[in-house]
Parts: C-alpha cells; sequence; structure tokens
C-alpha cells in the first residue's frame, strides 16, 4: 500500500479509542545484548527529580522520521546534480533538523525508547502503559536508509557516520571541507541533548533503520565487498558507539525493494541476506521498517511475505502516515494481528504540503536554500 492512506485514518482513530486501557507489565527488548549507558550526571540528577505518570496503551505516541540529511546544501542543489531533487524530496537539512528538534521541544515533546511501549506475547506483540515524565508528551525518532551509498557519493550527502579521536559521534565527507563535520541528525542529536537533557528520557535516542545492499553507515559491509572485514570492523566501531548513547537499529529489509512485488522465496532470502550481514553488526532486533512503506498483511496476517517477517522474530512494524496510528493490525475482525505504527515522514514534500501542522508551522522550519520555494498559499 503507498504512502497516503487517507480512507483508514478514520479507522485506526477509532480503533485507538476503542482500546482497553488495562495496564500491562513494561518489557524492555534487549535490541543489542548490551546494558543502557551509565547515567551523567545531569540526566541522573533530572531522572531522579522528574515527577512520572503513565501513558496508558491507548494515548497517542507519535513517531516521525526521516532519512540522512542534506549536509551540504550547496553540492546538492548546484546546478547540474539531478540526484539534488531526490534529496529534496526526501530529506531535511541541517537547519531544518535543528529548527524541528527545538519547536518538538517547546511543545513539550521528549524521546523515548520504543522498546517501552509495547511487549512480546508469543510470535507476537501488544502495547503496554509505561512510565513517562508528567510534563512531556512520548515520542519515537527513526532514520530510514542510513547507509550513504556508493553511488550517491559526493552528490550533498555525507559519506559515512565516524568516531573522532575524542570518542565523539561525527559525519565524514571526502569532498568538503572540514571533512570532519557534524552536519548529520546523529551528532546534531547527540548536540541538542547536551544542551537539552530532559529531551532524552532514559537515555532514549533514535532508531536507525538499516539496510544491507550496500553495507551500513557508509561502510561496504555487504558479501561481494573487496575489503568486507576491514569494513566491518570499522562499521562495528560506529555501532558500539552508537549503542553507548543510547541509539536502537531496526531492520529496514536487505534490498529495500517493494514487498507486494515479492514472492514469498523472495522476502525470506531478503531476510536471511539482512540477518547473515547486518544483525551480527547491530544484533537482534524486533523493529521492521517497509520500504516505501508498503505493506500486504492478508486476512488473519495470512499473507506468506508477512509471516516470514513475523517468523523472522519481528514484533512492531512501521509503515508511513500522515497521521498517528499505532494500534493491532489488520483493522476489522481478525484471529491473528500484528503491532502496527504508522511514521510521519520529515522532507521537503511534507514540509510543502503541511503534514506537521499539529507540531509546528513549516514555514518556520522551512530552509530557504532549497531549489522548491515554500508555497505562499496552502
Amino acid at each position: 500500500m503507498k504512502r497516503s492512506r487517507k480512507f483508514l485514518i478514520f479507522f485506526r482513530m477509532g480503533i485507538l479509542l476503542m482500546l482497553s486501557a488495562v495496564s500491562l507489565p513494561v518489557f524492555s527488548f534487549p535490541f543489542s545484548g548490551r546494558s543502557a549507558p551509565p547515567s551523567t550526571a545531569a540526566s541522573a540528577a533530572i531522572a531522579e527529580a522528574t515527577p512520572l505518570r503513565t501513558v496508558p496503551r491507548d494515548e497517542i505516541v507519535e513517531h516521525l522520521f526521516t532519512h540522512c540529511l542534506i549536509a551540504h546544501p550547496e553540492i546538492a542543489f548546484a546546478k547540474g546534480n539531478e540526484y539534488g531533487k531526490h534529496l529534496d524530496a526526501d530529506c531535511l537539512t541541517p537547519l531544518e533538523f535543528r529548527r524541528i528538534l527545538n519547536l518538538l521541544y517547546e511543545d513539550g515533546y521528549a524521546l523515548t525508547d520504543p522498546a517501552k511501549t509495547f511487549r512480546r506475547e508469543g510470535n507476537y506483540a501488544r502495547r503496554v502503559s509505561f512510565p513517562f515524565p508528567a510534563d512531556k508528551k512520548p515520542l519515537i525518532l527513526s532514520f530510514d536508509d542510513v547507509v550513504y551509498a556508493s553511488k550517491n557519493a559526493g552528490k550533498g550527502m555525507a559519506d559515512k557516520l565516524i568516531v573522532t579521536e575524542s570518542g565523539e559521534i561525527a559525519a565524514y565527507t571526502h569532498n568538503a571541507l572540514p571533512h570532519i563535520h557534524q552536519e548529520e541528525f546523529v551528532p546534531i542529536l547527540e548536540e541538542f541533548i547536551s544542551r537539552h537533557p530532559d529531551f532524552s528520557y532514559e537515555h532514549a535516542r533514535g532508531v536507525i533503520f538499516l539496510t544491507g545492499f550496500d553495507g551500513i553507515l557508509g561502510y561496504r559491509t555487504q558479501r561481494d565487498s573487496p575489503d568486507r572485514e576491514t569494513e566491518r570492523k570499522k562499521a562495528q566501531k560506529v555501532v558500539d558507539a552508537l549503542k553507548a548513547k543510547g541509539w536502537k537499529f531496526g531492520c529496514h529489509s536487505y534490498a529495500h525493494g517493494h514487498m507486494n512485488k515479492y514472492t514469498e522465496e523472495k522476502m525470506r532470502s531478503d531476510i536471511e541476506k539482512w540477518k547473515n550481514e547486518v544483525q551480527p553488526l547491530v544484533g537482534e532486533t524486533p523493529l521492521y521498517a517497509y520500504p516505501y512503506g508498503e505493506w500486504t498483511l492478508g486476512k488473519n496476517c495470512s499473507d506468506d511475505r508477512q509471516q516470514a517477517l513475523i517468523n523472522a522474530g519481528f514484533l512492531l512494524f512501521c509503515g508511513v502516515g500522515e497521521s498517528p496510528f499505532y494500534a493491532p493490525m489488520p483493522l476489522g475482525e481478525s484471529s491473528v494481528k500484528v503491532l502496527f505504527q504508522d511514521r510521519c515522514a520529515m522532507d521537503g514534500i511534507s514540509l510543502r504540503n503541511h503534514h506537521f501542522d499539529r507540531f509546528f508551522d513549516a514555514r518556520e522550519v522551512y530552509d530557504p536554500v532549497r531549489p522548491v520555494a515554500f508555497p505562499s498559499s496552502r
């Protein structure tokens, strides 16, 4: 199914309202198998002094996502760079991401770990209530396609994430100066949390949804890479640094193909490749984001392609939609349902089409360096 599903919005909101408010114990999934990062003095003091409330399992939990940032707009939007059109449509500039973080913070949002919001029940999951700061609204951030594909090098994005000599996570671009910089979502969010520790509850950061066809995080870790083992070691260093900060990882398929066009065999092969090449680096994850936001469940979740995902151990399935939705699917009567959450895309198209009106005025965010001017009227 495509990104726009307006015919489902009212039905979905009705399902949310009908969900029972019965509280269930909170369960944290071991995404990485490692313990949570040690508390800083600031975050520990805030956590100790913060009054908590219980977020019921029918409360809206917003989920926003984007892709890697347009780290170098001057390159991306230069004359003759056709790839810049894709970046303009699908991505944010660093200025826009910083402005969005500020506006979300001012509106009372704070990050939560998605694993705190659901628990496993057999091969499936259901929402649970969870503790959260009494004066905050829960928010999940995720970032898709963090591959820095080799074919797009030098076209306006960074080339990879790195760990600096001081142990911080930064971005690196070969054809831009300075080579090491902060114009990417990880260092920007880390810097923002350092100034506003209460934007992150219990060390929550974001979810990085990875493919594997051209490696991960800018490193060519795929099976046909000529320097695979060296690249794997470099990628592992970055993965470990991200986990230590509180970042989580999810599966975005291996090849970023269209689920609706896959056979069951192709879907199983795609999952197997991801688990063989990406999972050993980032660890097991219960999170799956459908490429292009396309999904097919079938009656009672019987579609063989969806069953392949369920059998692979994924529990929370993320689509794309403008309105908040976090509930069992498929809608209506079904003996089997999976936990499904829509994510609102943050990109040039969404800003120009006012998909964020419930969060902020897009005109306050929009970067004037974009090649497409912000619409003067709706």
